[in-house]
C-alpha cells in the first residue's frame, strides 16, 4: 500500500506566464532530524492541495514518477518524466510539477546536511525500480533508528546520473512568447505553421523567431519537435500504442514519428521506454 501525502504536483499544470517565479512561495515536507531524508507520494486523491504553483524547499528535492508520467517545469525547462527517469533539485530551486490523471508521483526530500558536494546543481537521476521499492518502503515501515539512517545512506549512495535523462525542453524568457509556447506545447498535434501561431497571439513572426534564437538557442521548428517528443514520451508511459502516439504528436505516419523520435532521443520509441524502468504493477 503506497503511503500518500496530499498535494497539488497532479492535474494541468498553469501557463508558464502566469507562473510567479520570481517570488516562489515556500511548500513541501521537510525531513525531520536525525533522518536523512523522507518520500511523498501523491496518487490524486481529493485532499487540500500544498505547495500550490511555483514553490522552493528548504531540503534538497528528487522528482520522479511511480507510475504514469509527471511534467516538471523550472524556471528556463519544462521536462516530462517516466518510471525510472528523475531530476534533483537542489535546495531553494523554484519548480512546478504535475502527473498524469490516475499516475503516481513521489518527492523525495534530502536534508541538506546529506547532499552530496556534486550535487550542487540540478541534474537528472535514474531511479531504478529496486530504490523506488527501497524509497517507498522506508516511507511506509516502521524500524529502528540505526536501521532507517543506514538505508538512507544506501539509497543516496545508489543514485546515479541518468544516461538517458528526460527530455528538456527550453521555454524562452519573454513572458509573451512563454504564452505562445505553452499553447503549443498544451497541442503538439497542431499543425499550425508559425505564422499562425504568431497571428493568434498578436505577434510578429520576426519577434518570435528571435525570441527563440535568443533565450532557446534554436528555431521555432527544432523547439517544436523537442516538445512532441516531449509530449510522446509521456503517451508511451501512458501505455498508447505507438501510431496513436505518432498521430497526437502531429505525425501523419508512423514511421515518420519513430524516425524523427531516434533524432531526439538515440532510440525507437519501445527501445526508449524499455530502457526505462520496468512497469509498475497496480498496488496491492
Amino acid at each position: 500500500m503506497l503511503a500518500t501525502v496530499p498535494g497539488r504536483e497532479r492535474g494541468e499544470p498553469p501557463p508558464a506566464a502566469a507562473l510567479r517565479w520570481a517570488a516562489p512561495s515556500a511548500g513541501g515536507a521537510q525531513v525531520s532530524a536525525p533522518y536523512l531524508l523522507t518520500t511523498a507520494v501523491l496518487d490524486g486523491s481529493p485532499a487540500v492541495p500544498v505547495a500550490a504553483g511555483v514553490h522552493t524547499h528548504s531540503d534538497g528535492l528528487l522528482v520522479w514518477p511511480r507510475r504514469g508520467s509527471l511534467t516538471l517545469r523550472t524556471r528556463n525547462a519544462v521536462r516530462r518524466l517516466v518510471p525510472g527517469q528523475g531530476v534533483w533539485l537542489p535546495p531553494g530551486t523554484p519548480h512546478d510539477s504535475s502527473a498524469d490523471p490516475g499516475g503516481v508521483s513521489c518527492y523525495t526530500y534530502v536534508t541538506s546536511a546529506a547532499i552530496p558536494p556534486h550535487w550542487s546543481a540540478l541534474r537528472p537521476l535514474r531511479v531504478r525500480r529496486a530504490l523506488q521499492e527501497m524509497l517507498l518502503h522506508l516511507d511506509a515501515t516502521s524500524m529502528p533508528d540505526d536501521l532507517r539512517l543506514r538505508t538512507q545512506r544506501v539509497v543516496l549512495d545508489l543514485l546515479e546520473e541518468d544516461p538517458h535523462p528526460a527530455i528538456d525542453v527550453p521555454v524562452p524568457e519573454d513572458e509573451r512568447i512563454r504564452a505562445l509556447a505553452d499553447d503549443v506545447m498544451r497541442d503538439p498535434e497542431s499543425e499550425l505553421s508559425l505564422e499562425a501561431w504568431a497571428a493568434r497571439h498578436a505577434l510578429s513572426v520576426r519577434t518570435v523567431t528571435r525570441a527563440f534564437g535568443r533565450d532557446v538557442g534554436m528555431s521555432f521548428a527544432r523547439w517544436r519537435s523537442l516538445v512532441r517528443m516531449s509530449a510522446a514520451t509521456m503517451l508511451l508511459a501512458q501505455g498508447r500504442p505507438v501510431s496513436l502516439v505518432a498521430h497526437r504528436c502531429g505525425y501523419s505516419t508512423t514511421s515518420a514519428f519513430s524516425a524523427a523520435f531516434r533524432r531526439v532521443t538515440g532510440a525507437s520509441p519501445t527501445e526508449y521506454l524499455r530502457e526505462q524502468a520496468e512497469p509498475v504493477p497496480a498496488d496491492r
